[in-house]
């Protein structure tokens, strides 16, 4: 669907769900990477909300999520998606996981700069938002590599298990954006 030198993305399909499981089953993970409390899932439970999603699409309105997988071997790298897409203002927030085993490799660049060219040029969007912990220094570096800016903090916004941890917002402007 949209693909860099070494990376694809593309949607997932129901035959990903033991990928999607081990990506997903991580509690620790799970802690840093989404805003809702962990609950344990069965692969099945993966596979049929991915059946869902093929049989009974959402619109694309508001969220719209891929998978990561290398070019090469059709190895699987993570999962991402535009979401928080809202077609009046045009602007969309994007988010990213990457398996352990393939993180600092740079392939979090690519993802981010094919959800960019997504975002703008199929979308048209004029604006991407990006939000991690301010603790994740390496997402950190791959926004503002990818030209997004650090735009502001919001104090003890997420709980990262240990406590309220700060999260910083990036913003990139499809003006301000290099294909």
């Amino acid at each position: 669907m949209f693909t860099s030198e070494r990376v694809r993305l593309r949607p997932p399909t129901p035959d990903d769900a033991p990928d999607l499981f081990r990506l997903h089953a991580d509690p620790e993970l799970h802690l840093i990477t989404d805003g809702d409390p962990f609950v344990p899932h069965h692969v099945e439970q993966v596979r049929a909300r991915l059946l869902r999603q093929v049989t009974e699409p959402p619109n694309g309105e508001t969220r719209v999520p891929l998978l990561a997988e290398a070019v090469a071997d059709g190895r699987f790298l993570g999962n991402c998606s535009l979401w928080g897409i809202n077609a009046f203002n045009r602007y969309a927030h994007l988010g990213i996981t990457l398996l352990p085993e393939v993180r600092g490799q740079g392939y979090g660049t690519e993802v981010i700069r094919l959800l960019c060219r997504y975002g703008f040029r199929n979308r048209n969007l004029r604006r991407l938002e990006l939000e991690t912990l301010a603790s994740n220094t390496a997402m950190r570096r791959t926004a503002e590599a990818c030209g997004f800016v650090h735009e502001g903090t919001q104090r003890e916004r997420e709980y990262d298990g240990d406590g309220f941890a700060d999260m910083v917002v990036y913003g990139l402007l499809r003006r301000d954006w290099t294909p």
